[in-house]
């Protein structure tokens, strides 16, 4: 085996190390791929920040674009309508949200492992099929969907969607992870867990604008520094080995 020690690696960029495993991989040779303390929080620090801002612009922007819909469609976006409305205006949410962190993510993760293009997808995937599971549910028990959301003063039913969201994102993602990484159950956990604080910790101040802006902000905060932290200190790298 051929491991380069942290204090080498402080000294060094990230690339290094890649180039040094591809060129390994033509060997008999087994590498451990280290990272340091240093790199791994700077990673975070980007990880966190990064998604934390996607997160927050993407409510914004995903209420103009659910604007156009209705108007499309011939709506007032004041009256959610039909359940088929609800739920394709928020499965193209979803898609909105899920891209632009899927792409956000997948930038930062190529600088750490080979990370597959399907990680784009799995997203948008997991919350395009939580909306459809809900829409039909609020659809058979009449139940607004629109009214289950934090901004509407409801953000425990709405952890409570977003966590299942999160279920689905990391089940998907396992198998992206599982050839790079162990101790990938701990990032089930983590995308579960993540998303539903994002949004649990608005009730804190449901009740006033200004808090539940705030709580907003510091729950997109804490979804980033929740997946980040796993990936950098829970989970590890494992070894690449060549043919």
């Amino acid at each position: 085996m051929i491991a380069i020690t942290e204090s080498y690696l402080d000294s060094k960029p990230l690339f290094f190390r890649l180039f040094f495993v591809t060129c390994m991989s033509h060997q008999k040779l087994t590498v451990m791929i280290i990272i340091s303390r240093n790199e791994k929080f700077r990673f975070w620090r980007k990880w966190t920040f990064l998604n934390a801002i996607v997160i927050i612009l993407s409510y914004p922007i995903g209420f103009i674009v659910g604007l156009f819909i209705c108007e499309a469609m011939g709506y007032s976006i004041d009256e959610w309508e039909t359940p088929v409305e609800q739920t394709l205006m928020l499965m193209g949410f979803g898609i909105l949200i899920g891209f632009g962190i899927g792409i956000t993510q997948r930038i930062l993760l190529k600088k750490v492992f080979n990370v597959s293009s399907l990680w784009l997808y799995s997203l948008t995937v997991g919350f395009i099929i939580t909306e459809l599971i809900v829409g039909i549910i609020c659809w058979k028990l009449d139940v607004n969907r629109g009214d289950l959301s934090f901004i509407e003063g409801n953000p425990f039913t709405h952890a409570i969607i977003l966590s299942i969201s999160g279920l689905l994102i990391g089940l998907i993602q396992l198998p992206l992870l599982r050839k790079h990484f162990t101790g990938i159950a701990y990032w089930l956990i983590a995308s579960t867990l993540a998303w539903g604080i994002s949004v649990l910790i608005t009730a804190i101040g449901h009740k006033y604008d200004t808090a539940v802006l705030i709580t907003y902000i510091l729950g997109a905060v804490l979804y980033g520094a929740i997946t980040g932290a796993t990936l950098m200190w829970i989970m590890k790298l494992k070894e690449v080995e060549s043919n």
